[in-house]
């Protein structure tokens, strides 16, 4: 299950149930930090945690200010300068500020006609969405919020058009992306007003798709499965493609001559080949290539993906430039995998560095392993 998921089932169940709660989310990290924007952490009235937003040292005093939150009703916004506060204390302080907002839920926020009920209702339908909040309103105003969907459906307001539109340009821009991040942007308005907005993203998490139930490909399985990615397995052998093989997983037992009509690739779908079958990894190939797939990997050495490709060209089937330039084969990182075990995880890192936008080389030596994410725009409208 993923960290956006259990917080938003954490949420219904809370309010459900009838107990206060408070949402706390990372909006903003200067220098270095555990956990970057959009790290989120529910707390109850009495104290229960759902949910991160540090390595564990900030999580005892965001309790207390949560008590405050719950007690006001109002939200909070939290700096916590990490090399000085005393919360961040034992020895592991390190240069830079994280900024939190605290805010109360109620039964109301959660109802699907508002932006936040929309927004929960996107994480538990693992559904692509964007939610914007300004966070230096004044708190008796209430909360300005807007969602954006990834079939681009707006739900709230931000307060002001001339905001919303821009907003949702942006959103759209985020929802293009195969990972796009959480930030704080900066607005200045044409009188010099400057506003601050939270722009929470989230996206379903990876689809891997296994065209192959070989023995190799269920220490694939198994590891994205407990990244929490939705693992499908293609083979048409029931033998092979088995719930005792593959537990937890979708399994669709087709040949490739039914691909067409039963499998459907979308633009976050990672496909790995793994047949170890001549022919059926060519029709695979035929499948998947011309999808939108942003990756391809194929099991095996260079030599036999070229075999295929040329088998396939003599039959007529040609691809487009486009097309081979996702196809990552010899698939997997280059860190000396032999088992079947470090294949699937050289694999798995080859696919999370290629969605996130990474060399996958080593951090040792780098100055920086996020990269900043607070922006200021100006709006000259």
């Amino acid at each position: 299950m993923t960290e956006n998921l259990q917080i938003a089932l954490a949420i219904e169940e809370a309010v459900r149930s009838g107990r206060q709660i408070v949402l706390a989310t990372v909006v903003k990290v200067k220098g270095s930090a555990y956990r970057r924007e959009g790290a989120k952490m529910v707390i109850d009235e009495q104290g229960g945690t759902c949910g991160m937003i540090s390595g564990g040292c900030l999580e005892p005093d965001v309790v207390q200010m949560a008590e405050e939150v719950i007690s006001k009703g109002v939200p909070l916004n939290k700096q916590y300068v990490l090399d000085e506060d005393v919360v961040w204390g034992l020895g592991l302080g390190c240069p830079g500020t994280v900024d939190l907002y605290l805010e109360p839920v109620a039964l109301e926020d959660t109802k699907p006609a508002g932006p936040f009920g929309v927004w929960l209702a996107c994480m538990k339908e693992k559904k692509a969405g964007i939610l914007g909040t300004v966070l230096n309103e004044k708190a008796e105003e209430g909360r300005s919020r807007i969602f954006v969907s990834e079939e681009g459906m707006v739900t709230g307001s931000l307060g002001a058009f001339m905001l919303d539109e821009w907003f949702v340009g942006i959103a759209k821009r985020k929802l293009e992306e195969q990972a796009p991040k959480s930030e704080t942007k900066l607005f200045t308005l044409p009188g010099g007003e400057n506003i601050e907005i939270f722009i929470d993203v989230h996206v379903p998490p990876i689809e891997l798709m296994i065209f192959g139930a070989g023995h190799d490909a269920i220490p694939l399985a198994n590891i994205s499965r407990t990244l929490g990615w939705q693992t499908t397995v293609i083979d048409p052998r029931p033998a092979y493609n088995d719930d005792q093989r593959f537990p937890g997983v979708n399994r669709i037992l087709i040949h490739p001559s039914s691909f067409q009509e039963k499998v459907s690739i979308g633009r976050r779908t990672y496909v790995v080949v793994m047949n170890h079958h001549l022919e059926r990894d060519q029709e695979t190939l035929k499948f998947v290539l011309p999808s939108n797939a942003p990756y391809v990997g194929v099991l095996g050495p260079r030599s036999r993906r070229i075999r295929m490709l040329e088998a396939l060209e003599k039959e007529g089937t040609i691809f487009a430039p486009l097309c081979l330039e996702r196809v990552y084969s010899p698939v997997g990182l280059d860190i000396g995998a032999v088992s079947p075990e470090e294949i699937a995880t050289s694999i798995a890192a080859e696919i999370l560095s290629v969605r996130n936008g990474h060399s996958g080389g080593f951090l040792h030596g780098k100055e920086a392993i996020h990269q900043p994410g607070f922006h200021a725009c100006r709006i000259n409208k």
